[in-house]
């Protein structure tokens, strides 16, 4: 006898109600049972029962399946499931005021311990590290859960266990309690508002007073006053220093900020000692995040959606606030007991449920009201200085520029969606999360970013007016009021604000009427009058100029706001950001509108056709949307509607992908009785396909071939003939994946308890093959298949990578990583393959490439791809978005390039005003040897072939002679004389076959050398340096080793005239010859430097080499100088000698003066880990080229630090060498597979080729909605 079912009440919402009518319809039915009805639908009773019992939705199919079995009727019951499905969909939580089990943006208090879950382990790590050491650091970044650590982990620890003693041991007694626990935040004034907190507690028995400082970064963001930080850090580290303290300290410190706490020597000390970093969640501690709360609550959470959570905050390190405000929204948007993937997406996801909860909260204020939130929401910012923007917390009292009415309901809208916080008198922001996951923030933040800083500082000053009794010399003056007036002079202020203006404005009067009283009324008349002239014109001109610049920054970073839901307007505004103000951040913008992926977006002009089927025809260039109603054609190009006429006049079910055939002309409509086909182009039905019940279907590529699944079989059919080709039994299959090949001719199918298998369609037989057997039948559990274009290969996509396989032999022809790839597609050639994976990327891999690494990839960012196609000839990605109301059109640009060589070049250098490319082979037509060719890069003819010279092994033997003295007392090396190998004695010479280049920088000399490892050959190494002018040798050196020591030139560097040689070697020792040309003698020896990686400065006052020394070539003196955080990879002084920049293996470019005496800053190199394996400085020095081993080139603004735009689109080769041509306008690219790309950076050109790209330029109209306060310009 079964169990009894739970009782429902049909009040409690629609998930109950729907749960009680599909009971009563089973009594109805008899009582039937649901092992009666699981054989009756071919669904498990627990499926069936789960379907009933009231704690989620059950799936349409799953519905259905249970209404036929008890008879009945499937179509009102279709209409009863979408009705509640959309009222749960849209309905909250009905206590949402009740104790949500997440916090949302808001951290974990104490009294939240028993909700705090995933961090047992790092508690306890920091228990431990509290309990030996009087000063503790944690470090971890922004979003990482500090906060929620200290205060829900450490501190309810601390207050249930015992607490170290005086002396640092637990007593013998047992454990102590702590004599108190404190918590705060520094705030401006750290020492003068916390006093009181850092005095241990007397009297407080033998335990400690532990004090916990959250955001102890407020010391440096906050806190102005150097003298007060430095006292406020001293009282802290007191703990540590002074033996008889009673005080615990633990510190929490965002990790971007751990440079800034060096600067303080002994700060430094102490976090060398105990400090701990809290990195991202395992994933076994994500999941218990997810699931443990909402069980304390009596909840349940989806596996799919504890899956997709899991796997959607996995190695992001500030991922916490995120998952947990996700949370927080879909517990308001829960089912019944169950918080599900429905709910999760009405909320907007991991990446989106921030920006829809604040956009949910703006869109219900008045616009008076929007606007007094932008003004509060801006007072909690700080803007970043060389760091990340930073939230700042006030006093309420700094809110009274606005009535006092209107600021509280703005606030308290703000705080009950959790995006503000209350403390007291105290208004902050929930978490730093907002501020770069609400796209409007950041847009306000950008716009206003240097009246943000002008303000900041003016509620300081203002401030410290007030505490000094007002005093008039703390009021401002000059420059400072200037910019004040400029910025503010529109802007809400607070009463002392605007008394502290005034005040110094009035001040300013005074002190001009007292000056003017110095000179007779005539001459100060006369000079007053020419100066006002001269000064009104001046400010004018500056006003004018101030405030187009001021526009152009702030239209750069609207155009970057919309980059990606508007790429045709952003493209736009960031040519008309150029036309006005030619500024970094204007620059940006127009070579990110170049270089950006997104080309077009096509919203599909329909309404209320929710139900509409949409599919993209196979070229990409065509959209089909299909509805009951209607159906219509439109044509992605000109965004214009084709074809138009009723629909077939029913509801479209099935899968929203296969429904259309991919060549747009037939629709397939999946029902109880099977498959009917409509001709789009006629609106006819052509025929049915029956024996299947509501079967999921999908076309061949040529739309011929259609297959229907309807989960007990497959069955292949001819769409024109309507005949069954073949029928595949699916057995005890419980999830598969089947495709057709292109052509319709193979089917395969990958199921779980079974191997890959594959039928010839026609012969209706499986095709042979052992090597799918030997793979065993676990090789097809969630795997997704594709077949090349001629049927040949087959692609198999399991979650954690993708294989390409030779049908017949099973050779495994590539193999690429990809986590959980969705849809896979190979190109029409079969040269490519492209798939999106898990954390929705598209990724395209060009199959011969070694590694298989991918050349081409795109984020999708907050949006999902669940249909897209691949227009290779025009050179462009075409996809439907996860709602299916648009149409996003993607660049692949050079990933896709004809100019891929299959065999790789060795190694390349390009000149430094790159106009020649040097080359290195090995391995030529004449077997194992070095073959090196110069080419003019702007003519692609070959300037210079350099002798073919042989490889060997490392037994290889060359035999040399040696009838000269090895050298004079100097040093100097005359050439060999070699007359034969029976007259000398025979030496080792071990060969290999890199390569030694150097070009001088003007580009007219070049050298070379083979690369020998050590050897003790009296005949020393040959060096060539060639003049390109005259195409003849300039200079031959042989570099001999002195007595007893073993020579290995592992270095070359020319001076800028090519009158001298630098050569760097591996002896006995390790030195830098310096070679004279014209004498071809060397000049003199700098000891103690050796590196295969070199960089001389033109005027040859420096020269630097890897790793970490600089020599000065005028006293010959070298030493020691760190010049990065890692091991530099590469080198390069800027034409100029302004500027020299090392680039490391971890992808950062540190960039120092000229001297290499002063560090100017660090770059992010090319945005990822990457080896740097190129640099290239601009003719004027301002812009740097940094290219990385995974393919990426991105150009930086040396003086601001700054990444001018994206990334440069590339073929995915790794670069091997960059160079700028002489004027700046075209850098040039050379890697391992493609020989040579040019990239033109000029503005004026850049504009040009994306004016074309966007159509046109800024019309009249939008000009006026972006910049009403200009006059129109034409910009295209």
């Amino acid at each position: 006898m079964g169990r009894r079912e739970t009782p429902l009440d049909p009040a409690a919402g629609p998930v109950q109600r729907f749960a009680y009518e599909l009971r009563k319809l089973r009594q109805e039915a008899d009582g039937l049972t649901y092992r009666e009805m699981a054989r009756r639908a071919h669904y498990s009773v627990t499926t069936l029962s789960q379907a009933a019992a009231g704690e989620q939705l059950p799936s349409l199919a799953v519905t259905l399946a249970y209404v036929k079995a008890c008879g009945g009727a499937p179509e009102e019951w279709e209409r009863r499931w979408h009705e509640a499905s959309e009222e749960s969909a849209t309905t909250l939580g009905n206590d949402e005021a009740a104790d949500a089990p997440y916090q949302g943006l808001s951290r974990y208090e104490p009294a939240d311990h028993d909700r705090f879950f995933g961090r047992d382990d790092l508690v306890d790590a920091l228990r431990a590290l509290t309990a030996s050491h009087r000063f503790t650091a944690v470090f971890g970044p922004s979003g990482s859960g500090k906060s929620s650590l200290l205060r829900a982990g450490l501190i309810p620890t601390l207050q249930k266990s015992g607490q170290t003693s005086q002396s640092g041991q637990s007593s013998q007694s047992g454990p102590t309690g702590p004599a108190a626990l404190r918590i705060l935040t520094p705030g401006e004034h750290p020492l003068r508002t916390h006093e009181d907190a850092l005095k241990p507690k007397e009297d407080g028995g033998p335990g400690d007073t532990v004090l916990v400082v959250d955001q102890f970064e407020e010391v440096f963001t906050l806190c102005r006053d150097q003298a007060e930080r430095t006292q406020f850090i001293d009282r802290l580290l007191a703990a540590r220093t002074d033996p008889g303290s009673r005080l615990r300290v633990v510190i929490a410190v965002r990790a971007d900020f751990y440079g800034r706490c060096a600067e303080h020597r002994a700060l430094a000390d102490a976090l060398s000692e105990a400090s701990l970093l809290v990195g991202p969640m395992t994933r076994a501690e994500l999941r218990e995040a997810v699931i443990r709360p909402a069980q304390s609550a009596g909840l349940i959470v989806e596996r799919d959606l504890t899956a997709h959570l899991v796997d959607e905050v996995d190695g992001e390190p500030g991922g916490l606030p995120l998952l947990s405000h996700a949370l927080r929204e879909t517990w308001l948007r829960r089912r019944g007991r169950a918080l599900t993937m429905a709910a999760y997406e009405a909320a907007g996801g991991v990446r989106g449920a921030i920006a829809k909860t604040a956009e949910d909260v703006y869109a219900t204020l008045s616009p008076e009201q929007a606007a007094l939130a932008r003004q509060l929401l801006l007072r909690l910012i700080t803007p970043g200085e060389g760091s990340q923007d930073t939230r700042r917390p006030v006093d309420r009292t700094e809110l009274d520029f606005a009535p006092a009415g209107e600021v509280a309901l703005v606030l308290e809208r703000l705080t009950r969606a959790r995006l503000l916080t209350l403390d007291d008198d105290t208004v902050d922001l929930a978490h730093e999360a907002l501020i770069t996951s609400w796209p409007r923030l950041r847009t306000w933040i950008e716009e206003t970013r240097e009246r943000l800083r002008t303000h900041r500082r003016l509620t300081e000053a203002a401030r410290a007016w007030d505490d000094l009794g007002r005093d008039p010399g703390a009021l401002y003056r000059g420059t400072r009021l200037a910019t004040a007036d400029e910025h503010l002079a529109d802007q809400p202020l607070t009463p002392l604000e605007e008394a502290f203006l005034t005040a110094s404005r009035t001040t300013r009067t005074t002190e001009l009427r007292r000056r003017r009283g110095l000179f007779t009324a005539l001459a100060t008349l006369l000079v007053l009058a020419l100066i006002a002239g001269v000064t009104a014109w001046q400010q004018s001109r500056t006003s004018d100029r101030r405030h187009r610049e001021a526009e152009a920054r702030r239209i750069a970073a609207v155009a970057d706001s919309m980059r990606a839901t508007d790429p045709v307007a952003a493209a736009r505004l960031s040519v008309a950001a150029w036309k006005l103000a030619h500024t970094v951040e204007t620059r940006s913008a127009l070579l990110s509108a170049l270089n950006h992926h997104e080309q077009d977006s096509f919203t599909v002009p329909e309404r209320g056709t929710d139900t509409a089927v949409r599919r993209l025809t196979a070229d990409g260039r065509t959209l089909v949307s299909a509805s009951r109603d209607h159906v219509r054609v439109w044509d992605l190009r000109t965004h214009r509607r084709t074809h138009s006429h009723p629909g077939p006049g029913k509801r479209l079910t099935g899968p929203l992908n296969d429904v259309i055939s991919p060549d747009g002309r037939t629709i397939a409509l999946s029902g109880t009785k099977g498959v009917a086909l409509w001709d789009i182009r006629t609106g006819r039905l052509t025929g049915r396909l029956d024996g299947m019940e509501m079967p999921t279907v999908r076309f061949s590529r040529d739309g011929r071939v259609l297959l229907a699944d309807d989960g007990g079989a497959l069955r292949v059919w001819d769409v024109r003939s309507r005949r069954l080709l073949l029928r595949v039994p699916l057995g005890e299959a419980t999830t598969w994946d089947a495709v057709l090949s292109d052509d319709g001719r193979r089917l395969a199918l990958c199921a779980d308890r079974y191997p890959l298998r594959i039928w010839d369609v026609a012969r209706r037989g499986t095709l042979r093959l052992p090597w799918a057997a030997e793979l065993g039948r676990d090789s097809c559990d969630q795997v997704q298949l594709a077949f090349s274009p001629d049927g040949t290969d087959i692609a198999l996509a399991s979650p954690t990578d993708i294989t390409v396989r030779d049908i017949t032999t099973g050779e495994e022809l590539a193999g690429m990583e990809a986590r959980t790839p969705g849809e896979v597609r190979f190109s029409p050639e079969g040269e490519f393959l492209i798939a999106i994976d898990e954390t929705g990327e598209f990724l395209l891999w060009r199959l011969a490439s070694p590694g298989a690494t991918p050349v081409w990839r795109h984020s999708l960012a907050n949006e999902t791809a669940h249909h897209h196609e691949v227009d290779f000839a025009a050179g462009e990605i075409h996809y439907l978005n996860g709602s299916g109301t648009a149409v996003r059109s993607l660049r692949l640009g050079p990933a896709i390039t004809s100019r891929w060589r299959s065999q790789a070049v060795d190694d390349a250098l390009l000149s430094p005003d790159g106009r020649t490319l040097a080359t290195l082979r090995v391995g030529t037509d004449k077997g194992d040897e070095r073959s090196v060719r110069l080419q003019d890069t702007r003519t692609g003819r070959t300037v210079l072939t350099m002798p073919r010279k042989p490889c060997s092994d490392d037994d290889a033997t060359d035999e040399a002679v040696d009838d000269s003295a090895p050298g004079d007392a100097t040093g100097a090396v005359e050439p060999p004389r070699v007359t034969g190998p029976g007259n000398a004695d025979v030496v080792q010479v071990t060969m290999d076959c890199s390569n030694l280049m150097a070009f001088s920088a003007d580009g007219r000399f070049f050298a070379y050398a083979p690369s020998h490892t050590l050897s003790t050959d009296p005949s020393g190494q040959r060096i060539t340096v060639w003049d390109l002018a005259t195409r003849r040798e300039h200079a031959t050196l042989a570099v001999r080793p002195g007595a007893n020591t073993v020579t290995g030139v592992v270095g070359l560097a020319l001076s800028d005239d090519g009158r001298t040689l630098f050569v760097s070697r591996e002896a006995n020792r390790q030195v830098v010859e310096v070679w004279d040309l014209r004498r071809e003698r060397r000049a003199r020896t700098l000891n103690g430097i050796s590196a295969a990686v070199m960089a001389v400065r033109d005027d040859q006052r420096t020269l630097v080499a890897s790793p970490n020394r600089v020599a000065d070539l005028r006293t010959g003196r070298s030493g020691y100088r760190a010049l990065g955080d890692n091991e530099p990879a590469v080198l390069a002084f800027s034409p100029d000698g302004t500027y020299f920049a090392a680039g490391d293996r971890l992808g950062h470019v540190t960039v120092w003066d000229g001297d290499v005496r002063n560090r100017i800053g660090v770059l992010g190199g090319t945005g990822s880990d990457e080896i740097i394996t190129a640099l290239a400085f601009s003719p004027d020095g301002r812009t740097l080229a940094v290219a990385g081993d995974e393919g990426t080139v991105q150009l930086w603004d040396v003086a601001s630090s700054r990444p001018l735009g994206s990334a440069l689109p590339t073929p995915g080769d790794s670069p091997l060498t960059l160079a700028f041509d002489r004027d700046g306008t075209t850098l040039y690219v050379a890697g391992e597979h493609v020989p040579l790309r040019t990239y033109d950076v000029a503005p004026a050109h850049v504009v040009r080729q994306v004016c074309e790209r966007a159509g046109s330029g800024l019309s009249r109209a939008d000009w006026t909605t972006y910049l009403p306060d200009l006059p129109y310009e034409r910009t295209c």
